[in-house]
């Protein structure tokens, strides 16, 4: 428990009281405890319930069983994870190789008429981005302990999306948050890239990886919406000429435009919640996802086993999340996989507004396959936390079926969502680290949902702006 003393209390006493960096002994906050006032304790729980540590009680026998996995198993994972990071860093490297002798060639090879290298270079590529596929899901089996991967197809749907049924394959999933452990499981199981930020590009190995299957990097400030819609709409043409391929395979589509057009660009996955919870709720989507207006398919994930452990990450340090999940014996994960859905575009309405009617249709029909598949996510909080957690997820569901028309939900319960975003999650680890007062953490929530109208011009989700 004790493991990182230094800095336990941001995964230890969350609710006992704060304390900073260099005064961070159990003790001390225990004496600090007895100052909180309770009822802006339970402020701050149904204002940030999507980002409290959910995870149950240390016990007896989770000591015990941490300490013989961390001494026999973890040994064990470490080394079988270091190889499987060698072996994608060399994977990885092929596949940009072979992007570079396409580049190299496309113009000679136009010109000749003969693109055998770079049907050559595709086709490799494209089996090794298998075998990455595969050395991914090796990894978290062994390294990670996702023994099991449950996939429950389902056609669930309300009345103002369309179910697009002749797409085999997405253009654009869209997903739950929770941590970075089911980034493998998606890839794992859907060849997808994703949207990341541009300092990813420099981490080693990881950044190799990355480059290879196609990450979409942004910049720091910089909106990524555009460049995610070109992308997202680049994958949806390539999409589209393979069905034209298939329907009519001796077109000249075949040899005008494919391999030739290098563009065999894998699906795109996006976390429109923009940053991660504890998978009690969900955030409200922000609308870059929806700008492109193709069909998307909902992915709706929870982890299975967390009896004993949350592997969601959301506040808690990285290096001790990392010691946890390796140190479990399984750590299973369920997916959701819903069909293509898209939603009649409405000429009174511009993008912007499309795109948030779009992205707020999404995220009702993945709360309502939520609910219906797995019910109101129970919290495993030990005490007066637990009861707390319970209260805001009832509250945030119900309100947010107040807010939605009743043309659409008609009063309905939902899953919980909640009005935050990325800026209240910084802001509420500052306030664990003991660097944001009670009084600070509420105002400045405030000020931060009243200054994004993305999250207020949304039909879903609960807030509070009273003083």
């Amino acid at each position: 428990v004790m493991y990182h003393r230094d800095r336990s209390v941001v995964y230890l006493v969350l609710w006992n009281g704060r304390t900073n960096r260099d005064k961070c002994d159990v003790e001390s906050v225990k004496r600090r405890s007895k100052h909180l006032m309770m009822s802006t304790r339970d402020d701050i729980i149904r204002l940030y319930a999507p980002f409290i540590r959910d995870s149950p009680p240390w016990s007896l026998s989770e000591v015990i069983k941490t300490l013989f996995t961390s001494t026999l198993l973890l040994p064990t994972r470490m080394l079988t994870l270091g190889l499987f990071l060698v072996l994608l860093f060399l994977f990885s490297s092929l596949s940009l190789f072979c992007d570079y002798i396409t580049d190299t060639h496309t113009l000679v090879a136009q010109e000749a008429k003969m693109p055998f290298v770079i049907i050559m270079a595709t086709l490799l590529k494209k089996g090794i981005h298998v075998c990455i596929r595969l050395l991914i899901r090796a990894g978290i089996f062994i390294s990670f302990g996702v023994l099991s991967i449950r996939t429950i197809s389902s056609r669930h749907s309300i009345d103002e999306v369309e179910v697009v049924p002749d797409m085999p394959r997405p253009a654009l999933y869209v997903a739950n948050h929770l941590g970075w452990l089911e980034i493998l499981v998606l890839l794992s199981q859907f060849g997808c890239t994703f949207v990341a930020h541009k300092y990813i590009k420099d981490i080693p190995c990881v950044g190799s990886v990355a480059r290879a299957l196609g990450v979409v990097f942004v910049g720091q400030g910089e909106s990524s919406s555009e460049t995610v819609k070109q992308r997202i709409l680049e994958t949806y043409d390539c999409i589209i000429k393979l069905l034209q391929l298939e329907a009519n395979p001796f077109s000249e589509l075949h040899t005008r435009n494919c391999p030739t057009c290098r563009k065999c660009y894998p699906p795109v996955v996006i976390f429109p919640e923009g940053t991660t919870t504890n998978g009690l709720g969900m955030l409200t989507f922000r609308t870059g996802a929806f700008v492109s207006s193709v069909p998307v398919s909902p992915v709706c994930l929870r982890f299975a086993s967390s009896q004993h452990f949350n592997a969601s990450w959301e506040t808690i340090l990285f290096s001790h999340h990392l010691l946890r999940t390796m140190t479990q014996v399984h750590n299973n994960m369920q997916l959701i996989l819903m069909p293509p859905i898209k939603v009649a575009k409405d000429p009174s309405r511009e993008e912007a507004r499309q795109a948030r009617y779009f992205a707020d249709m999404v995220q009702l029909t993945m709360s309502d396959c939520m609910l219906s598949h797995w019910g109101l996510s129970t919290p495993t909080s030990g005490g007066k936390q637990e009861e707390a957690l319970r209260l805001s997820m009832n509250e945030a569901s119900r309100t947010a079926a107040e807010r939605v028309p009743a043309t659409v939900r008609g009063g309905d319960p939902t899953f919980p969502v909640w009005k935050l975003n990325r800026k209240h999650k910084m802001l509420f680890h500052q306030w664990v680290l003991g660097k944001k007062t009670d009084e600070e953490l509420i105002s400045e929530y405030r000020s931060l949902l009243a200054s994004d109208n993305s999250l207020m011009s949304s039909l879903i989700g609960s807030f509070d702006l009273s003083p």
